[in-house]
């Protein structure tokens, strides 16, 4: 078997967490905000004819909706695709997958076989490998516009 030869070394970057949770919960938050406006209407409804229904609606607020939140965080933040967009990296693209050389390792962080579909934002790849998980590559991680526009051409036979 004969080595893989790496095909694109990306400049060091990184992403903000809250940046990554935020397009996470944005996406969630698509699905799921009629059903919310819907319980907050309802609820807001309930409290003109009682008080208590608006305490409900402060536990709600209080409490459900941080460990809804945490879930969130927990769930799907603190994967591996996500570590390894959070943190100052060097992503190196192969035929294989991608790899990420941080604090002096490389380290494989997702194959191609498990990547699910890629979106192109206004500044970034999302490599999707699950519903809500994704590796954030940045567009000004690569070092030049060419290299940039090469993986785009050859991201489709990575997906097949």
């Amino acid at each position: 078997m004969e080595p893989v030869q790496d095909l694109f070394e990306t400049l060091p970057f990184r992403v903000t967490s809250s940046r990554y949770f935020s397009l996470i919960m944005r996406r969630v938050a698509t699905q799921w905000i009629s059903v919310l406006a819907l319980l907050l209407v309802a609820m807001i409804g309930a409290t003109c004819y009682d008080l208590r229904f608006g305490i409900v609606l402060l536990m709600f607020i209080f409490i459900v909706l941080p460990m809804v939140l945490f879930f969130f965080y927990y769930n799907y933040a603190l994967r591996r695709e996500a570590f390894y967009s959070v943190v100052e990296k060097v992503a190196i693209i192969d035929s294989n997958g991608i790899d990420c050389v941080y604090d002096d390792q490389r380290r494989q962080v997702l194959a191609w076989s498990d990547v699910d579909r890629v979106e192109m934002n206004r500044e970034a790849f999302l490599i999707f490998t699950g519903r809500y998980t994704y590796f954030y590559l940045r567009y000004d991680a690569f070092a030049t516009i060419d290299e940039l526009e090469a993986f785009r051409k050859i991201l489709p036979q990575f997906m097949s």
